[in-house]
């Protein structure tokens, strides 16, 4: 986790997040997501081993050395343990080479994902030392990015959290700062984040934590938003690594699951699951800013097309919209169709010389989980270009 001390921009976030009903023994209820969204993946860990084919495990050096053998499923649980310096694995019974530092870990999630709704319930470990987190950032990315911290406790002060977003290299840091809450190491409590184009929600125990409702502001015409890797982690971590209280290791923190909601549906020629192909000849990437800061394609040849496939998550009318790069050059008439199969749904005819923006195509019933063509042809003069879709959920 990347922290840094610009912490001069406070979130409007209440003072304290509110405490679970009885005891601090007492495990919160879990959490349901916003009205409207449909769960679209999830790991409950079950099972006895970490699934690989959708983590890869958190292996840098900060801190600690952050290990494969720290993180195991079992239970219906994903423990991190947290060990001593040269030991790793369950309970810390194995001896290593880690230089000379505690070991850590956590996962890191393959998929990259963008907006809806992101959740974990998470129980902290005993002993300061140490820096918990559940996140979002791109695995490998360069900056300009966005980071989302979803929360981040340290273990010197386990009663305490904080949230962020984080435009790297874009001017945009916004912070709850560390503000009090219930203890994090006592029990088990659910911490969420809404991910919308225009603003950021953080959720405790379901409860939305932002004074009077109002959300974090960090809208895509004015911030990257890139795809994100979610991640799972616990490691060492300076000024508090030299503190570690050795007393309290073995230590463990644990994660119950991680869920992923969507409200509505986009497709990008960025997106990383590749729902956007190609037809024709010279499709180049535009100079011109695509939504959200990502690139976007155009093509001036006879006969191209670019199209996308998405797919709504559930069944319901949906508004469907089209993301127009405009410019000198474009052609005045794009027709743009939503196809099912080989049925038109919806035909538009879209001007690409006008302002770069969001074009509302119609509104369509379509049945979740189906997948949907969304197509834009070169037939007339001008170039075409290609960028970004949406189905926005309407009912």
């Amino acid at each position: 986790m990347r922290l840094t001390a610009l912490l001069a921009a406070p979130l409007l976030l209440a003072a304290a997040a509110p405490s679970p009903a009885g005891s601090a023994e007492a495990t919160a209820a879990v959490a349901a997501a916003p009205a409207a969204y449909q769960l679209a993946w999830a790991d409950e860990f079950v099972g006895d081993a970490p699934n690989t084919a959708e983590w890869s495990y958190r292996t840098d050096t900060k801190g600690s050395q952050q290990r494969p053998e720290n993180v195991a499923v079992g239970g219906g649980l994903m423990t991190i343990s947290l060990c001593p310096k040269n030991r790793a694995g369950a309970n810390c019974g194995t001896t290593v080479d880690s230089g000379g530092l505690y070991t850590g870990g956590g996962l890191i999630s393959k998929r990259r994902l963008r907006y809806g709704y992101y959740e974990t319930r998470a129980k902290t470990n005993v002993g300061k030392g140490w820096h918990s987190a559940f996140w979002a950032a791109q695995l490998g990315g360069t900056s300009p990015q966005t980071e989302i911290d979803g929360f981040e406790v340290d273990s010197v002060a386990p009663a305490k959290i904080r949230h962020n977003v984080i435009g790297w290299d874009q001017g945009g840091l916004r912070t709850s700062g560390i503000y009090d809450t219930f203890d994090t190491s006592a029990a088990f409590h659910t911490y969420g984040f809404e991910w919308r184009e225009d603003s950021v929600r953080f959720y405790v125990d379901g409860v939305l934590v932002e004074r009077q409702g109002v959300p974090v502001t960090y809208p895509a015409d004015s911030y990257l938003h890139n795809f994100l890797n979610v991640w799972l982690t616990a490691i060492a971590y300076p000024p508090a690594a030299p503190d570690v209280d050795e007393s309290a290791l073995p230590g463990k923190v644990q994660f119950d699951y991680f869920r992923f909601y969507q409200r509505d549906a986009y497709a990008d020629n960025d997106t990383p699951a590749g729902t956007y192909t190609e037809s024709g000849t010279g499709w180049t990437t535009s100079s011109v800013r695509g939504f959200a800061g990502l690139t976007a394609r155009f093509s001036c040849d006879s006969g191209t097309a670019g199209r996308w496939t998405i797919t709504p998550p559930a069944t319901g009318s949906y508004d469907v919209y089209f993301y127009r790069v405009g410019g000198s050059g474009g052609q005045v008439d794009a027709p743009v169709t939503v196809w099912d199969g080989s049925t038109a749904l919806i035909r538009s005819r879209v001007d690409l010389t006008q302002a770069s923006g969001w074009v509302r195509l119609g509104n369509q019933a379509l049945t979740g989980g189906t997948s949907y063509i969304v197509r834009i042809d070169r037939d007339g003069a001008g170039c075409i270009r290609a960028d970004s879709v949406k189905l926005v959920r309407s009912n």
